[in-house]
């Protein structure tokens, strides 16, 4: 006998309830005053939040006991969930595209001032977080306008290079080069390069991609970024993508495609097995653009791929050569509910001391820090990884490690990308925040999946303001739950 669908239903949104707002037990956890450190992550990454800073603080701090608990990413649901309920994490761990929603909620406890008015934030903390992001930590909460997460990491977006094709191609055709790519390059010249090194067969198959990246929102965001474009009015109340900058974005794209031929979007982006990554990695593809956390990816799991990182290229000279690179950044805060708020800012103070960024990259290498102290050390110019098995280094690595010799091709590159511009005295680096800048992104891939498909023929123009319309629509109903003032 099949069951009554409402019991059914009424099963189903119980047991997803209950694995939303279970609070975790700290029965095994003894101590004076015991914290919940929440992230999300993979299994090794233990080795790191486990093991190096929940230990690490508890030995730094007698007294303290450190509840540690590891979820899968759509942690903020159960964070959202917890709040309803009164409770919240003592530390935890959240994307900074949730930040400022979190905040405008109620859901954090600032940071940088205490109830009393004492300012807890040194300089000499603030001086070490990368400048592109300081102005991005403050926002509106419930303890007033100031700073309620610090900042853990920074990862760019990149421009990867197979340097094997590269060769190949400019021995084969000496008289039509491709140069090294480099952060000089403009869209011009990535065009170009990506037209030159695309390679077919007799019968007109592509063999070698010339340019290859999954479809998501930042090479969206990136381009808008190198055309001129701002994603939100001032006040964040209005999004701006249908612009002039969002015109030569997703013309540039479908150019690409269309025109030259070298870009063959994949729709599926990243799930389908045979994606942009594994192209790339596999040999078939020249340019690639993807984050940071792809190099220790790429050397763990094809280390004779002959590759290389460089910036992004700058935006058209007709537009001013805008040098612009998105990035995203994940951030420490104490809940507005934590039992132990105190405790819980000393540990997210301690996390992002340069002691514990070093740790960070030297362990998991997915971003650099974000902290300049740690970036500009000898530290960050090597890694030793994360091996499978300590007792048996003939297993290999989980992470792959990161030798002297090799920073300049993996990780040089992102220290050009938070140094000043030579020409406009403006750091490349950027994040995307807004009150809304998740839902934002996420009409963004909807658009770009709409946009370049091959079937598709509506223009630039029209894709954009329906992808307005539908952001503007989501922001009205936000009105009432209050990300809006």
């Amino acid at each position: 006998m099949r069951p009554r669908r409402s019991t059914l239903a009424g099963a189903v949104l119980a047991v997803l309830t209950a694995a939303v707002v279970l609070w975790p037990a700290a029965d095994a956890v003894t101590g004076e005053r015991t914290l919940l450190f929440t992230v999300w992550g993979m299994p090794f990454e233990d080795l790191l939040f486990r093991d190096r800073y929940a230990r690490g603080f508890e030995a730094a701090h007698p007294g303290v006991r450190v509840n540690y608990q590891r979820y899968a990413d759509d942690i903020i649901m159960k964070y959202n969930a917890w709040h309803a309920r009164g409770r919240g994490a003592d530390v935890m761990r959240l994307r900074i595209t949730d930040y400022h929603g979190m905040a405008a909620r109620g859901m954090l406890r600032r940071l940088d001032m205490a109830d009393d008015g004492t300012t807890r934030l040194t300089d000499d903390e603030l001086a070490a977080i990368p400048r592109h992001l300081v102005s991005l930590l403050w926002t509106d909460g419930p303890q007033g306008h100031g700073v309620y997460a610090l900042p853990q990491d920074n990862a760019p977006y990149g421009l990867f290079y197979n340097a094997r094709i590269i060769r190949e191609h400019n021995r084969l055709h000496p008289d039509r080069p491709v140069e090294t790519p480099s952060g000089a390059w403009t869209w011009d010249d990535l065009r170009r390069a990506a037209r030159q090194l695309t390679r077919k067969d007799a019968r007109g198959n592509v063999e070698i991609r010339g340019i290859d990246f999954a479809v998501w929102s930042w090479p969206f965001l990136t381009f808008f970024a190198q055309a001129g474009g701002t994603l939100w009015t001032p006040d964040g109340s209005d999004c701006l993508i249908d612009s002039p900058a969002g015109v030569e974005a997703l013309e540039f794209m479908r150019a690409m495609s269309r025109e030259d031929g070298s870009f063959i979007p994949q729709l599926s982006g990243y799930l389908s097995g045979t994606g942009p990554d594994v192209l790339f990695a596999r040999g078939r593809t020249a340019l690639f653009l993807d984050g940071s956390w792809r190099i220790a990816d790429f050397d763990r799991n094809a280390p004779d791929l002959e590759y290389a990182v460089v910036p992004l290229p700058r935006g058209p000279e007709r537009l001013g050569g805008r040098a612009a690179v998105v990035s995203g950044c994940v951030l420490w805060a104490v809940s507005a509910n934590a039992a132990h708020p105190e405790d819980g800012i000393s540990m997210v103070r301690w996390l992002t001391r340069a002691e514990q960024a070093i740790d960070y990259w030297d362990t998991l290498r997915v971003a650099p820090p974000a902290n300049l102290s740690a970036i500009g050390s000898e530290a960050f110019r090597s890694t030793r990884g994360i091996l499978k098995d300590p007792s048996d280094p003939a297993l290999g690595y989980e992470v792959a490690p990161m030798p002297r010799e090799r920073f300049e091709s993996r990780a040089a590159w992102i220290i050009q990308t938070i140094t000043p511009d030579p020409l406009t005295g403006t750091v490349p680096a950027f994040v995307p925040v807004g009150r809304f800048q998740t839902e934002l992104e996420e009409e963004i891939v909807r658009m770009l999946n709409e946009y370049l498909n091959e079937s598709n023929t509506k223009p630039a123009h029209e894709v954009l303001g329906r992808a307005a319309r539908n952001v503007r629509a989501i922001m009205r109903r936000g009105e009432s739950d209050g990300r809006i003032p």
